[in-house]
């Protein structure tokens, strides 16, 4: 089984998407499956466009009412073959409280992916985002085939939801290529205050490889000489990692 690489990006959408800018970016990593969040379908379509990513899926989260609705989204240049929407926190539609996770699966030259592209509940809700994360394993360790999961969990690494998804045996592709070490590298979201001038300072959005699949690299796709530069783009930074199934076909 050849190796997939994937991208989670939280855009910020509601304020605006520098396509250019972004694709730019996500064009450079190689990335052959992109999950966003915090995006509009609009900008899904354009995006998907700008990168010659034909196959999109967009899930509703939630319409703010003063703007345009807001999802996930799953871009790709494969097949996708299967696609599907599950509601962990139910709220009015136009609460952004409300939590959605994309799932989508692709054909690859007849390797089949999975992908799980989540957006956590936010930091004051750590029960919520316990019970979130537990509803997206039971429906990852019962799917065929075992997905990647991935995007913006709102917590640091240690956190209730990052433990259930450890636990169940899917593993952090940034722990497992940069070690503990290296946990300041891997900040990718800003905490409250100007964004320019200084370097992100929480890892919050990751990428985790089902059990049996080797990581084998993953980075921050930004450089910390172009921070500024991003920060102008969104609050987060995307995360690339580049995972290989297990030969036995077994991820596949």
């Amino acid at each position: 089984m050849t190796a997939v690489r994937v991208l989670t990006w939280n855009l910020q959408g509601s304020r605006g998407v520098d396509i250019a800018a972004v694709a730019e970016i996500i064009r450079g990593t190689g990335a052959e499956i992109v999950a966003l969040q915090e995006i509009r379908k609009r900008q899904v379509g354009e995006l998907g466009s700008a990168l010659g990513m034909d196959e999109q899926w967009w899930v509703f989260k939630h319409w703010p009412v003063v703007g345009r609705p807001e999802g996930a989204a799953v871009l790709t240049p494969h097949r996708l073959i299967a696609t599907g929407s599950v509601v962990l926190q139910r709220a009015p539609f136009w609460s952004w409280r409300r939590r959605v996770v994309a799932e989508a699966t692709l054909s690859r030259d007849g390797e089949r992916f999975a992908i799980v592209n989540v957006h956590l509940s936010p930091h004051d809700a750590t029960e919520r985002r316990d019970r979130e994360a537990g509803v997206v394993i039971e429906r990852a360790t019962t799917n065929s085939p075992v997905p990647i999961i991935c995007g913006d969990l709102n917590e640091l690494p240690g956190g209730p939801a990052y433990r259930t998804f450890v636990g169940a045996g899917w593993t952090d592709a940034w722990l497992a290529v940069r070690g503990e070490a290296d946990e300041a590298a891997g900040a990718t979201n800003w905490t409250a205050g100007p964004r320019v001038g200084r370097p992100p300072t929480q890892r919050i959005d990751y990428v985790f490889a089902p059990p049996g699949w080797l990581v084998e690299g993953c980075i921050v796709a930004v450089e910390a000489d172009s921070f500024d530069d991003a920060a102008g783009l969104s609050d987060h930074l995307p995360v690339v990692a580049t995972l290989r199934p297990p030969a036995s076909g077994s991820g596949a």
